[in-house]
């Protein structure tokens, strides 16, 4: 592997994008583990009878409809951590492709500069005269 700066950076970058998409998978599951938590959640609410229950129909529906916004305010935090993930992932890319742009220039310049040295050492080999 070579030493040079650019390409050590380059490295990093790839390990980096490759970290972010890991992270952002991890958002995308933990957003939907929320999801199917919040639908059941509410599932439940619907689902479940106060009967024979000693507490009044009011504290039950309470209950539940605070336990389905506690569960809506997860799923919201959840979907705000995926996005910035997908920012994350972004930004990491952005810089990816900063650093191919930096080794595509530093080809460019050594091409040239070797078209320029083959070019003086054929300008040299001709007879002056």
């Amino acid at each position: 592997m070579s030493r040079h700066p650019l390409d050590i950076l380059a490295r990093l970058r790839c390990i980096e994008v490759g970290a972010a998409q890991r992270r952002l998978a991890e958002a995308r599951s933990a957003t939907v583990a929320q999801q199917r938590a919040a639908e059941a959640a509410d599932a439940a609410l619907r689902a479940e009878q106060p009967g024979g229950l000693p507490i009044t129909y009011g504290a039950f529906l309470a209950h539940g409809l605070a336990a389905r916004q506690a569960q809506r305010a997860a799923l919201a935090s959840a979907e705000a951590a995926e996005e910035a993930e997908r920012d994350a992932l972004a930004r990491s890319r952005a810089a990816e492709k900063v650093v191919g742009i930096l080794r595509d220039r530093r080809a460019a310049q050594r091409r040239r500069d070797t078209l320029r040295r083959e070019q003086a050492r054929l300008d040299d080999a001709l007879p002056r005269g």
